[in-house]
């Protein structure tokens, strides 16, 4: 009877040390990860290889398709019907056109121009006039001094306006790449681009896009890819994210990358972009110090279990 009670002494200072040193041990917190999502691919078989290669991969990793997913026209995105992988998005349109001769940003008419086509932006100047290119998002001046425009219509000090649509998102994103139903030019179009902290300067109706871009988190130019007829598409290598993202025609105060302009109009189909989701990480933290604590209990507890064997 007395073997059996230190035997089962001895069992119980082995589980009793065994879960200390279980309860002292961190277990490292797993990683999540988002699926991601193609996006509908421009261009054809008939790209040389390297073309294809550019058109034929994802714009990024979510894609948000203007015509399929909808546009909620509004800078705020709190009632906006339309959501991408979670993510609420809303459209506004803005263009240098306080008046005809000045560089003042206000607020445009963000258009639809079909399913077909996508969207574009009609400014105010372009009430004035018309043109083949006036309800894309475009840099043309069709009355740039010395036109014929110009000439005929006595209007001889139209300032080049430059079109440009907020994308409004819930939460912080990394635009990634955007693609284009139409281009006015197949040879050379470009596209600028900047992130925004806030649209204060944006919606102030006092500031020009000098102004704006000054206080921008960050701001490029990007080259168009011409994928064929339908869907040209723009990569773009950003790593900040924001939560309002200007995207329009190429002006150089975004960033100047050689591109003509003046000839930069588009009407735009799809946007693709990144959420950078917080993901829980491995704790590395030594644990070499509580697990000789917990030796250290343990054999006390085995040492006194011991001695009173001897006794």
């Amino acid at each position: 009877m007395r073997l059996l009670q230190k035997t089962f002494s001895l069992q119980t200072v082995l589980l009793l040390s065994t879960a200390l040193l279980s309860s002292i041990i961190v277990n490292p917190a797993s990683a999540t990860y988002y699926n991601n999502h193609n996006y509908s691919y421009c261009g054809s078989s008939s790209n040389n290889s390297d073309q294809s290669k550019v058109c034929n991969s994802p714009l990024g990793e979510h894609t948000y398709d203007l015509v399929s997913d909808g546009v909620y026209n509004s800078i705020e995105t709190t009632k906006s019907s339309v959501s991408v992988n979670g993510v609420n998005i809303s459209m506004s349109a803005f263009s240098d056109t306080n008046n005809v001769t000045g560089e003042t940003v206000v607020g445009a008419e963000l258009e639809k121009i079909s399913d077909k086509w996508a969207y574009g932006v009609t400014n105010n100047d372009e009430a004035w006039y018309n043109g083949s290119s006036d309800h894309a998002i475009d840099n043309l001046n069709y009355y740039y001094e010395g036109s014929k425009n110009a000439y005929y219509s006595g209007m001889t000090n139209v300032e080049r306006d430059y079109d440009f649509v907020l994308l409004s998102f819930d939460s912080a994103v990394t635009l990634t790449g955007a693609s284009f139903s139409w281009l006015y030019s197949s040879n050379d179009s470009q596209v600028s681009v900047a992130a925004l902290s806030d649209t204060s300067k944006l919606t102030s109706g006092i500031n020009t896009w000098s102004d704006i871009v000054a206080d921008a988190l960050t701001s490029a130019s990007f080259d168009i890819e011409n994928c064929e007829y339908l869907d040209h598409r723009a990569d773009f290598t950003f790593t900040e994210s924001a939560q309002y993202w200007l995207v329009g025609a190429y002006n150089t105060v975004f960033g100047n990358i050689g591109g003509y302009v003046g000839n930069d109009a588009f009407k735009l189909a799809n946007v693709g972009f990144s959420i950078n989701e917080t993901t829980g990480t491995p704790d590395t933290t030594e644990v070499s110090e509580p697990g000789t604590i917990g030796l250290i209990m343990a054999c006390s507890l085995f040492v006194m279990w011991r001695r009173k064997k001897t006794i």
